[in-house]
């Protein structure tokens, strides 16, 4: 394939990840699931990354690295006090496959994302849009699981079925986002690997080594497992819609050293 005809491809995949993200903040989100899906096979099908089509915006510099916090009042998120390890987890396998790195607040739920400019953006959008699916299905299939146990006379079963469901759910997206790192790997070289998964987090590592100055407290998640919860979790995180990106690693940090 030709450098032209690639570039033609990107500068179309770049204009779905626009709409997309433009239907998502109007609340469309039938509409931002049907472009993500069009994302999503078109990655497939040519074999490129997200990372790489984001790389494409002439915007996405990386003189633009910085951070910027989820609005959960923009994105229809609900507010929670306490803080919750499935969001944290949530958040950190959505950073590393957008070329981020996510900060925490110690005993809150908000979440920020550092990266560059388009990158940061994307995450930001594919985290909301992941967290209102997740917590829309668990009440769906939660509620369903319990009428299902509770005619057979034993509602105890659904016991532990939301917290089960949520971890179920963000190991799928987790798996789902390895594999296609995998799939990445397999078919570009060496040197291309490098470019569209180490080299765009040397300089976000260097951020965080400068403006962070301490890793979070880690957060213990529910000690009842519930079998169907979970396996309704990875269901649910199976089909959510996704585009593939590239994976790296690191804690969650505090934001200023909090």
């Amino acid at each position: 394939m030709s450098l032209e005809k690639i570039d033609k491809i990107k500068s179309k995949m770049q204009k779905l990840l626009n709409h997309a993200a433009s239907a998502e903040k109007i609340g469309n989100k039938a509409e931002a699931s049907a472009f993500m899906k069009k994302l999503q096979s078109l990655c497939l099908e040519h074999k490129l990354s997200l990372a790489s089509i984001q790389a494409h915006d002439p915007d996405n510099l990386d003189e633009s690295i910085g951070y910027e916090e989820v609005d959960r009042a923009e994105h229809g998120l609900p507010v929670l006090k306490r803080a919750s390890k499935w969001i944290w987890d949530l958040a950190r396998v959505i950073a590393r496959a957008n070329n981020c790195r996510h900060l925490v607040m110690n005993g809150s739920n908000k979440i920020w994302f550092v990266g560059r400019d388009q990158d940061r953006r994307f995450a930001i959008h594919m985290f909301a849009y992941c967290y209102k699916s997740l917590l829309i299905d668990c009440v769906k299939e939660n509620n369903k699981t319990y009428d299902h146990f509770y005619a057979m006379g034993c509602p105890e079963q659904a016991h532990g079925f939301a917290a089960s469901f949520r971890t179920g759910f963000v190991s799928a997206v987790r798996d789902r986002l390895e594999e296609a790192r995998e799939d990445i790997r397999k078919t570009t070289d060496e040197k291309t690997f490098a470019l569209i998964t180490v080299e765009p987090m040397e300089l976000v590592h260097k951020w965080m080594g400068e403006y962070t100055t301490r890793t979070a407290t880690s957060l213990g998640g529910s000690s009842s497992y519930n079998e169907h919860g979970y396996s309704s979790g990875r269901e649910s995180g199976g089909r959510v819609s996704l585009a593939t990106g590239s994976v790296t690693s690191g804690k969650p940090k505090q934001l200023g050293g909090k």
